[in-house]
């Protein structure tokens, strides 16, 4: 190896090695490990610590963006304080099974939710806000996130077991959805129809909800083209889902799928369309109550049911019943042993996880994908179901406390973004808040700490 200039040996400490490139010279900090297998020290690079000018050390961009802040006087405070401490159990278990990522998981995720930031903006709305205090060090430069995203999806186990955190009960609620890329670097991207008449490159995202959360429980990648009931069986495996009822939409019924989750013991709960020739609506008669089974209050209103056995199946036909004698008819298909009152119930739930998607391509704008290979989509895919979590965590509290009629999770995000701290003299101290932000803060029994 050629001899450095004077002027780059001077820089080089203890603990940090001179690399060349192309004419220029990098400085880096690192570290060395014994490895047992191969009986010496391994050498490990820490972090980039600047290119080597005659005049000193130029920091890495990150770095020099961050300095800056020390002129910053003015920071959004009220969301970002408000997420991080309804959420704080989320981001420890990203500390846990991201211990080297999982600053910039959390960041990025943040910012999707708060302002559907690109890879590009990540570092401003860092930079603007009181993630750069609260997590420090977070490199969320493009080139470090897109980094970061493609070694998570390297390592689906870690994935896995981090999204299985949130796998509770044994209703299942499951749907498919697309995200269109137009990279030709992921091979999954394939052409594949969807419901919106699109037939371009996508990939199908598979969303799985259990027990009665507000929120989906597990996601998985599958090729565009792939968008059936062959789906469940591999991602009720991959989530350790031993036991659970599917509960599908209209579109997934149909004899061949019937067949298919019958043969791998898997019970369902699945709608019928209307034109169905399993449905006979001449029996029994809207008008004629002593014709159905019986009937039960959901939320105010009775519903009547009755039930068919077809083909050793059962068929529920559940009506309301409240406005005059027939506001609308349900009709499902089950081999489960659940009540109507069960059934209905689980059907009602399956309006979460379609809103769960709502959230997904609606609020995050997260169906649309630039990136480059299938491992950055697995990580891009992991923010953003990070990022629905936070959503759905703000979603739970307004049920909670009855505010769903008045704001959404955007709104509130809105409203407390509007509290910001300032930097006066060295010291940091909470703005004047507005009358509307201050409402809604003490709505959510939420006060702002002191920076």
């Amino acid at each position: 190896m050629s001899e450095f200039p004077e002027w780059v040996r001077r820089q080089r400490v203890k603990g940090t090695e001179i690399r060349e490139q192309h004419g220029s010279f990098y400085l880096y900090k690192v570290t060395s490990v014994w490895d047992r297998k191969k009986g010496r020290a391994r050498k490990i690079t820490e972090r980039y610590l600047g290119k080597i000018t005659p005049d000193g050390i130029v920091k890495p961009k990150s770095e020099r963006a961050l300095d800056e802040l020390e002129d910053v006087t003015v920071k959004e405070y009220g969301a970002t304080a408000f997420i991080l401490s309804v959420c704080s159990d989320l981001f420890e278990l990203l500390r846990k099974h991201f211990p080297e990522e999982w600053r910039e998981i959390a960041v990025f995720s943040v910012t999707r939710l708060f302002h559907q930031s690109p890879l590009k903006n990540a570092m401003h709305h860092y930079m603007a806000s009181h993630l750069s205090d609260a997590i420090p060090g977070a490199n969320v430069s493009p080139r470090s996130i897109s980094e970061v995203l493609s070694t998570i999806g390297l390592r689906r186990q870690r994935v896995v077991d981090f999204v299985r955190n949130f796998v509770t009960g044994s209703q299942a609620v499951i749907d498919l959805s697309h995200v269109f890329s137009m990279s030709e670097g992921i091979v999954a991207a394939t052409l594949g129809h969807n419901e919106e008449n699109s037939y371009v490159p996508q990939l199908n995202i598979v969303l799985l909800a259990l027990g009665k959360k507000h929120h989906p429980s597990f996601f998985r990648m599958v090729p565009g083209s792939i968008g059936d009931i062959s789906t469940v069986p591999a991602t009720l495996k991959e989530a350790g889902v031993r036991k659970a009822v599917l509960i599908g939409d209209k579109a997934f019924y149909s004899k061949r799928n019937i067949l298919f989750l019958e043969g791998r013991a898997l019970q369902y709960i699945l709608p019928l369309k209307r034109d169905s020739r399993l449905i006979d609506y001449t029996a029994p008669s809207s008008a004629d109550r002593r014709a159905y089974d019986g009937q039960f209050l959901f939320e105010g209103r009775v519903i009547w049911h009755h039930e068919l056995v077809v083909e050793g199946r059962r068929k529920r036909i559940s009506d309301y019943y409240s406005r005059q004698y027939s506001m609308g008819t349900i009709i499902v298909i089950t081999n489960t042993a659940l009540g109507a009152r069960s059934v209905f119930e689980l059907l009602k739930h399956r309006v979460d996880i379609e809103q769960s998607f709502d959230t997904f391509k609606n609020t995050l704008h997260a169906d649309r994908s630039y990136m480059r290979d299938n491992m950055h989509m697995q990580g891009w895919m992991l923010a953003n179901f990070v990022a629905m979590l936070l959503y759905y965590r703000i979603y739970n509290m307004l049920a909670g406390k009855d505010m769903l009629g008045r704001y959404s999770p955007a709104d509130i995000i809105m409203h407390l973004s509007r509290i910001y701290k300032l930097k006066i003299e060295d010291r940091w101290m909470l703005s004047e808040i507005p009358k509307t932000s201050r409402d809604v803060a003490e709505e959510l029994g939420f006060t702002p700490p002191i920076p």
